[in-house]
C-alpha cells in the first residue's frame, strides 16, 4: 500500500472507531433525566430554573429563589418546552 493509502484508511478507522465511542457518551448525557419532567429538575433546583433576570408571574408570593442560569433555563426548555407553563421564564417555579 502506498503511504497516502495507508493514511488514508487509518483516518478512516479511526473516524470509525472515535464516531461509535462518542455515541454512547451523548446518548448517556441525553439520559440524565435533569430536564424530562419539573420532577426531577427540582431535584437539582428545588425552587426551579430561570433566566438571570426573571420574574415569578403570580398572584401569590413570588418566588425569587430559584436558580438564576440562563444557560440552563434554556437547555431545560429546549429539551422539554413544557417546563415553564406560564411563561415567565421561570421553568419548574415553587415556592
Amino acid at each position: 500500500m502506498h503511504g497516502k493509502a495507508r493514511l488514508g484508511s487509518f483516518v478512516l478507522a479511526l473516524g470509525i472507531v472515535c464516531g461509535s465511542a462518542a455515541m454512547p457518551v451523548t446518548a448517556d448525557a441525553h439520559t440524565t433525566g435533569i430536564h424530562d419532567n419539573c420532577t426531577n429538575l427540582n431535584k437539582k433546583w428545588p425552587h426551579g430554573v430561570g433566566r438571570k433576570k426573571a420574574h415569578d408571574h403570580t398572584s401569590g408570593t413570588p418566588v425569587k429563589n430559584f436558580y438564576h442560569n440562563t444557560k440552563q433555563y434554556n437547555l431545560a426548555e429546549g429539551h422539554n418546552g413544557t417546563l415553564d407553563a406560564d411563561n415567565d421564564g421561570i421553568a419548574c417555579e415553587k415556592a
